[in-house]
């Protein structure tokens, strides 16, 4: 009697074990994680606003131990973002390969620099948004946003505007929305274009052009070492932190309010259980210690979204930037 109990219970036993074989098999071949280096490609020059990004980012996923592989930073800048993205684009559906954008991902589509567009990516998450500050050498004879608004009465091309981005990225448009606001045709502006807010601010700080329209993070360092004066930021209401006393353009008489954003997106095609990898990882990065000191630091808006609110995000900017874009003359006719 006991003989066949037993044989009995080790039957049952095996009969589970079978049915939840199954189970745990899908389970397993549904997790995915990465099996090589992560690489986290910038498509501008190292010391911009998009390397910060990144380079905070690399940090609280090793602080926090979110990978299994090593995880880097490769800047490719060219192309005002292009060069990046084709380079992630090379690895289709592969989510090792991923990369930090800004407007420039929605507007070199619709300026015609690009074929490339939110549609040919994976988006997978936003991290923040920051601020376009404007700023002039700390020996210039501008002082404020206010005489900033009167030499581009008196003569627009006059003024070398240094930004960093492509034609129509963050800081061509809030340069441009400045001009339209004063009553110039932003078309006329005399622009520089440089691939990170870095060079930039470098240019700035030799004289090279008047004022720059960067990322906040990229010119708070030599603000406060006293290279640089910021005298206006793009957004409608003022910063606190080391952008307290930086007036915004409707402060100062300008109907203007712009910010940029950062966003991770992968090459097109990736797998859902990718996704949810980076969904998972993303929540807890921008949740860690690392992050929030790096947001304090580079004055930036915490505003994270996950995979899906970031491709319903990217999808609304691409409806509203077409429509920028053709106010301000910029857009592919």
């Amino acid at each position: 009697m006991t003989s066949r109990f037993t044989s009995y219970r080790a039957a049952l036993g095996l009969c589970a074990a079978l049915l939840g074989a199954p189970a745990l098999s899908a389970h397993a071949a549904g997790a995915w994680r990465p099996h090589r280096p992560v690489e986290i490609v910038v498509p501008s020059a190292a010391g911009g606003g998009l390397d910060l990004v990144a380079r905070t980012l690399q940090n609280a996923i090793t602080q926090e131990k979110l990978s299994n592989e090593p995880v880097t930073v490769l800047n490719r800048p060219g192309g005002g973002g292009t060069v990046g993205l084709a380079y992630i684009n090379t690895h289709r559906g592969d989510g090792q390969y991923v990369s930090v954008q800004a407007l420039p991902l929605v507007t070199n589509r619709i300026t015609g620099l690009s074929k490339i567009g939110v549609d040919d990516v994976t988006p997978l998450g936003m991290f923040v948004t920051e601020q376009v500050v404007f700023s002039v050498p700390a020996s210039s004879p501008i002082k404020t946003g206010k005489d900033l608004i009167a030499m581009l009465r008196q003569n627009p091309r006059s003024v070398t505007i240094g930004v960093s981005s492509s034609p129509g990225g963050q800081s061509h448009d809030a340069a441009a929305l400045v001009v339209k606001a004063v009553g110039q045709d932003p078309r006329k502006l005399k622009i520089v274009f440089f691939d990170s807010g870095g060079e930039a601010v470098t240019s700035l700080m030799g004289g090279h052009v008047t004022v720059t329209a960067t990322p906040a993070g990229t010119v708070i360092g030599p603000s406060q070492s006293g290279r640089v004066r910021m005298i206006a930021i793009a957004g409608g209401e003022r910063e606190g932190g080391a952008l307290a006393a930086v007036p915004t353009w409707k402060e100062q008489g300008l109907d203007v309010d712009f910010t940029t954003w950062r966003v991770l997106v992968g090459p097109k095609g990736m797998p859902a259980n990718e996704i949810a990898w980076w969904n998972n990882v993303l929540q807890k990065a921008t949740s860690s210690p690392e992050w929030a000191a790096a947001v304090k630091r580079n004055e930036w808006t915490a505003a994270y979204r996950d995979s899906a609110q970031t491709k319903q995000f990217l999808d609304d900017e691409n409806k509203r930037l077409g429509s920028l874009m053709g106010e301000l003359g910029l857009a592919r006719n």
